[in-house]
């Protein structure tokens, strides 16, 4: 996937580009300038790399309808944490994961921090 971030940072050149693992987001001021780097990049990961985009996740909208991405919703006027991933760190919240999860909150649900510190304290009494 190396090969890719270059393609795309040195040549494609997005106004914006995020990738963790294998799912990346690409924003560009005109739908027709993603819709041709959409064309590139299929085009550079089948030829090049073997690898086929999922046709589900591979979506073109408008940044103002948010972005759906790792378990966060990312608006123009900022981000909120996915309500599943909220209710799943209620219930699998332990002593080792406390850091992972306290940090997701954090950065993303800071209405929550308070209710999020006082399960941490049920933990440890």
């Amino acid at each position: 996937m190396n090969e890719l971030d270059r393609l795309v940072k040195h040549i494609l050149k997005p106004q914006f580009y995020l990738r963790y693992g294998d799912d990346f987001i690409i924003i560009a001021p005109k739908r027709e300038i993603v819709e041709n780097m959409r064309k590139q990049m299929i085009f550079f990961l089948n030829n090049s790399l073997g690898l086929v985009l999922n046709p589900k996740n591979d979506i073109i909208l408008p940044v103002r309808r948010g972005i759906h991405f790792l378990g966060v919703e990312i608006y123009p006027t900022g981000r909120r944490l996915k309500n599943r991933i909220w209710q799943r760190a209620q219930i699998k919240l332990n002593e080792r994961n406390i850091s992972s999860y306290s940090g997701l909150i954090k950065q993303n649900f800071t209405k929550k921090i308070p209710y999020f510190d006082w399960l941490i304290t049920k933990i440890y009494d």
